[in-house]
């Protein structure tokens, strides 16, 4: 586990299928699909993150 600079929050980190690595919350959650289909998986720290616009680059 890893700490996020900006927030202080503890993260994990998760590989995507791309191969990139997500910073993600600790929490693993429930969703539903459209399709009625359940899945668990983690939301992106981003998503949550009070100082995630500090990361972003600048155009």
């Amino acid at each position: 586990m890893s700490k996020c600079k900006g927030c202080g929050a503890e993260i994990i980190w998760i590989k995507t299928k791309a191969g990139k690595s997500m910073p993600c919350n600790l929490e693993k959650i429930t969703i539903v699909t459209e399709q009625g289909e359940t899945v668990v998986g983690y939301v992106p720290h981003w998503a949550t993150c009070s100082k995630a616009n500090d990361f972003k680059e600048k155009k």
